[in-house]
């Protein structure tokens, strides 16, 4: 998924320090991003599951709390959050993949979808762009048939 390059004024000396992002559809350049617990529910700005309400659609999702995000992070990706057990201080998330997982109230989501859906859509047309794609990944490439291997 595209990346976004985030400045955050420095908490104790006089700078900017600049954070890697996954960009959500329809944030563009020049735009604030709030992160934190009193950030207003806007695409692109990141809040607590216990601060966001049921049926919003988020992604980039904590597993525990602090870890940056591990859950709904490829492009187009999105989770929708279904419910809040505020006696456990737990949420329940629907993954992409369709199952429904409790994570803690206090792990942290990016309001929207991954920018980047719809990626897939595109042939790669000839096999050079196939060979630069895999190459970049695994040695999963050419995939020969075992019919077609001598005995």
């Amino acid at each position: 998924a595209p990346l976004a390059v985030v400045h955050f004024r420095h908490p104790h000396k006089y700078k900017t320090t600049k954070s890697l992002f996954i960009a959500a559809e329809g944030i563009f350049t020049g735009q604030f991003v709030h992160c934190g617990k009193k950030a207003k529910l806007a695409v692109g700005n990141v809040l607590p599951l216990s601060a966001i309400p049921e049926g919003t659609i988020v992604f980039n999702i904590e597993e525990r709390p602090g870890d940056r995000g591990k859950l709904a992070k490829t492009s187009g990706a999105s989770c929708t959050v279904v419910s809040h057990n505020l006696d456990e201080g737990v949420t329940r998330v629907r993954l992409p993949s369709g199952i429904k997982k409790k994570l803690k109230s206090s792990c942290r989501a990016t309001i929207g979808i991954a920018a980047g859906g719809g990626r897939l859509d595109k042939p790669l047309l000839k096999a050079g762009r196939a060979y630069h794609k895999y190459k970049a990944k695994r040695n999963s490439w050419p995939k020969v048939r075992g019919v077609a291997m001598n005995p």
